[in-house]
């Protein structure tokens, strides 16, 4: 015990010492420049300890959570910006710990508690330096969520609130690209099964994917008609074994012609380009 009272003074008197010449945080900056994250946080934790009633303790928050995130924490940097926020408020630092756990929020794909938080935030910084980039992030939020009538609502109110914005550009295209989505064919995957289950491959051609249709009709064909052909020639072992192929064809074809009505009906390729429009603020 009196070993570590004694290293805990060696500490304080170190720092001490060196407080004309760099504070803990100023180290925790370079190391955070030098994308050495956990000797930034080392540094960070021990300054709050130290020195938990100094001004600078929000923004030291602020920089232990972006070093939680960039080195690969994201839960823990949630936590601490959300406690930054709770804490100190009223202080730049907090402001922004609250706009970096909505984004965070929309980054890992909690829509709900995105949209939330970027409410918040609207709330109560009404002039704030991220206002304009929560009401346009709550647009990408409703189109991850898939709520494109909303998402469409929102662009329309960030156009009217910021008709020459940074992101007006882009609220046009997104809104273009909504009613194109909204407007692209869908394929029942309950249509394709059931047109290939009466004509094998009759569901890859209704889901557009016409050579593998001709394929698995042909195949189908071939297998049946060399089926019978045994049957026909008292042929019982070439009967038995093509019928076991073209069953197995036939579930191939049944079960493959609903997956591609659902890889036709898929949008992860859109959903893709909106999170590429997600930017990191930090």
């Amino acid at each position: 015990m009196k070993i570590l009272r004694v290293l805990l003074l060696v500490l304080i008197l170190d720092i001490a010492a060196s407080a004309d010449e760099a504070s803990p945080v100023e180290f925790a900056e370079l190391y955070y420049s030098k994308k050495e994250y956990y000797s930034a946080i080392t540094e960070l934790l021990r300054y709050q300890f130290l020195f938990p009633g100094d001004p600078v303790y929000p923004y030291s928050m602020l920089l232990m959570g972006k070093s939680y995130f960039m080195g690969g924490n994201s839960s823990r940097a949630s936590a601490v910006f959300s406690d930054c926020y709770k804490k100190y408020p009223d202080t730049p630092s907090g402001e922004k710990a609250l706009f970096y756990s909505a984004w965070i929020r929309l980054e890992e794909g909690s829509f709900y508690y995105a949209a939330r938080m970027f409410q918040e935030y609207k709330f109560v910084y009404k002039n704030g330096i991220f206002y304009e980039d929560s009401v346009f992030n709550i647009c990408l939020t409703e189109i991850l969520a898939e709520k494109y009538n909303d998402a469409q609502n929102a662009l329309a109110a960030y156009k009217k609130q910021f008709p020459e914005g940074r992101f007006s550009e882009e609220a046009d295209l997104l809104s273009a690209r909504i009613t194109q989505e909204q407007q692209r064919p869908y394929k029942s995957p309950w249509i394709a099964g059931i047109s290939s289950a009466i004509i094998p491959g009759l569901g890859y051609m209704y889901t557009e994917k016409y050579l593998l249709g001709l394929f698995a009709m042909l195949s189908n064909g071939a297998l049946i008609y060399l089926a019978y052909d045994g049957y026909r020639d008292g042929n019982m072992f070439k009967m038995a074994a093509f019928s076991v192929i073209e069953f197995s064809f036939y579930n191939w074809s049944l079960g493959g012609s609903i997956l591609s009505a659902r890889e036709y009906n898929d949008n992860s390729a859109f959903m893709k380009e909106i999170q590429l429009r997600i930017r990191r603020p930090f």
